[in-house]
């Protein structure tokens, strides 16, 4: 028997890392036996929706909402640091209207997100605190071996690389590179997403430290492929040049991506590593789609895959002439997987 659901929804990005947010908390939209579905039937490019990840808001309890992660392939992730921001927002637009922090549950841990206006950059922006990075990389790895991996040498499709392992709720290998521009991301994304060091694969980011105080990053998304941007992945390579010695600890490190900038400030010390990440979470449109269950996939139920109910057109043109800030070259992203989409923001701003 066919089930019929409509659901609204928030397209909302951070740094150029766009999602769908679903907003649960008063009631259910997608049962849960439906939600990976929902997810590879929206999240595809160019099949009517299109993201980076589908988010779900809900109440884990009155005083702590929950984000349920799923990209594009249907599979659930842990954690999205640009995901999680988004989901903050709705949160706090909604039904946790105005409380800060919030102190979301994810399949990753707790983490704790701030609120606040920049008046700089005329936007809504939003603080991570990431409770605790890991160096042990038993979760991480095939082998379970619980030795760092840091600055690690290894071999992929015949190149030698140099990677650093870590856990923020979700799996990271950072590699930091001479240059971005001499790297073939279309050819070792997968390679290093699926490489069988890995026990249920990786995010894998690619880094050029500018300074000690700026660095470049373009990762390839366990699930989703290239992605503009990475929270998660944005605040691991961070992290990761601290160990390596390349950026400074307990200081703002400005992160340039394709999709804009964000902050992250690495704490590293002798008992713990921590980390803040601070960055836009922008509402683009509010839609709804009709979708029905097909056997075990799902469909599009209206002619068309959703109606837009509201457009936030100035936000989106105050984040792009931010983002004009970010140093990072797109144009070593043509001819990849989001070429595309490089060139839609670079056309709107």
């Amino acid at each position: 028997m066919s089930e019929f659901f409509s659901v609204d929804f928030f397209k909302c990005h951070g740094a150029g890392n766009d999602f769908m947010v679903v907003d649960e908390t008063r009631s259910i939209q997608v049962p849960d036996a439906f939600k990976p579905a929902f997810a590879r039937l929206t999240g595809v490019r160019g099949g009517g929706i299109g993201s980076d990840g589908i988010i779900f808001v809900s109440k884990h309890d009155e005083d702590h909402p929950r984000m349920q992660f799923f990209n594009p392939d249907g599979s659930e992730a842990e954690m999205s640091g640009n995901g999680l921001r988004c989901a903050s927002r709705v949160a706090h637009e909604g039904y946790y209207a105005g409380r800060s922090p919030l102190i979301f549950v994810t399949r990753g841990g707790r983490f704790a997100t701030f609120h606040f206006y920049s008046e700089e950059h005329r936007l809504p922006f939003i603080r991570i605190q990431v409770g605790r990075v890991e160096t042990n990389p038993e979760k991480v790895l095939a082998s379970r071996s619980t030795s760092p991996f840091i600055a690690q040498p290894f071999q992929v499709m015949g190149e030698s690389l140099v990677g650093t392992i870590l856990s923020i709720g979700n799996p990271h290998m950072i590699i930091t590179v001479d240059r971005l521009h001499t790297i073939d991301f279309n050819r070792l994304g997968p390679a290093l997403e699926h490489h069988p060091m890995f026990a249920n694969r990786a995010n894998i980011s690619f880094v050029e430290v500018l300074d000690e105080k700026r660095i470049l990053v373009q990762t390839h998304e366990r699930g989703v492929g290239l992605t503009l941007s990475c929270g998660t992945g944005m605040t691991a390579s961070v992290v990761a040049q601290v160990l390596n010695g390349y950026v400074a600890n307990d200081s703002d490190i400005e992160v340039h991506t394709a999709g804009g900038l964000v902050w992250v400030h690495p704490q590293v010390t002798r008992d713990a590593i921590t980390a803040q990440l601070t960055g836009n979470a922008t509402h683009v449109y509010r839609a709804t789609t009709q979708v029905s269950t097909q056997g075990a996939a799902m469909v599009f139920a209206a002619g068309e895959p959703m109606t837009k109910t509201h457009i936030f057109t100035e936000e989106t043109v105050i984040y792009d002439h931010f983002a004009r800030q970010s140093l990072f070259d797109t144009s070593i992203l043509t001819g990849t997987s989001i070429e595309n989409l490089v060139q839609a923001r670079g056309a709107v701003s």
